[in-house]
C-alpha cells in the first residue's frame, strides 16, 4: 500500500472520530488539524501556580494527566492585554492548543470589561488564524461583576471549547484556597481536573 492509499483509508477514520466528539455534546473544535506540536497555557498567576507548591499548577498536573508535555506560560500579573502582549511569543512554542485563563487580574484592577472584552477576542482571533486550538478556561469569580457577561458573550460568539465554572467554585471554596485570590494544591488539582474534562476527548481525537 502506498503513502497516498494509506493517507486515504484514515480519512475517513478521523471524520468519524470528529463526529463522535460533537455528536456526544462536546465541544466544537475548531483547528484540529493543526500543523503544531505543543500544548500550552496562556494565563496569569493562577496558571503560573501562585499559592501552590512546585509542580503543583494546573498546567504540570494537566501534563500529568494527559501524559503529553504541556507548557506553562502563565505570568502572574497578566491582565488580558498583556496576555496578549506574549501571544506572539506562545505561537513560537510551536503549539496545536493553547488553553487561555486570563481575567481575574482585570477584575482585581477595575480594567474596563469593554477592554478586556477586546483583547480576549483579539487573543483567540489570533490563535484561530495561526490554525490552534483555543480552550478558554471562564474567570468567573463571585466578584466578577459585569465580568461575567464578558465571557458569556465570547462564549456565544466563539464555536470553541470553553471551561466553564470551574474557577467560581474553586474560589467560593475556602478549603481550595491559599489566598482570597489563588487556589491552592487542592484547588489546583481541581482545576485541572475540570481543564482536563473538556480537553482529554480533543487530545484523544488528535491522536
Amino acid at each position: 500500500m502506498t503513502v497516498e492509499s494509506r493517507a486515504v483509508k484514515t480519512l475517513p477514520l478521523f471524520a468519524a472520530l470528529l463526529f463522535l466528539l460533537a455528536s456526544c455534546g462536546g465541544p466544537e473544535v475548531p483547528n484540529l488539524d493543526s500543523p503544531g506540536k505543543t500544548i500550552v497555557c496562556l494565563g496569569d498567576s493562577i496558571t503560573s501556580g501562585v499559592g501552590a507548591e512546585p509542580g503543583q499548577p494546573f498546567p504540570a498536573l494537566l501534563s500529568e494527566k494527559l501524559g503529553v508535555e504541556v507548557i506553562n506560560a502563565g505570568v502572574a500579573g497578566d491582565t488580558a492585554e498583556a496576555g496578549l502582549a506574549r501571544v506572539g511569543d506562545v505561537l513560537a512554542l510551536d503549539p496545536w492548543m493553547v488553553i487561555v485563563e486570563l481575567g481575574g487580574n482585570d477584575i482585581l484592577r477595575q480594567v474596563p470589561p469593554a477592554q478586556t472584552e477586546a483583547a480576549l477576542r483579539q487573543i483567540l482571533d489570533r490563535l484561530l488564524a495561526a490554525r490552534v486550538v483555543p480552550v478558554l478556561v471562564e474567570v468567573e469569580v463571585p466578584f466578577a461583576g459585569r465580568y461575567t457577561d464578558v465571557f458569556e458573550r465570547l462564549d456565544e460568539a466563539y464555536d470553541i471549547p470553553v471551561v466553564e465554572d470551574a474557577l467560581g467554585d474553586i474560589l467560593l471554596d475556602p478549603a481550595l484556597k491559599a489566598d482570597p485570590i489563588h487556589p491552592n494544591a487542592e484547588g489546583q488539582r481541581k482545576l485541572a481536573e475540570a481543564v482536563a474534562d473538556v480537553v482529554e476527548p480533543i487530545v484523544e481525537a488528535r491522536q
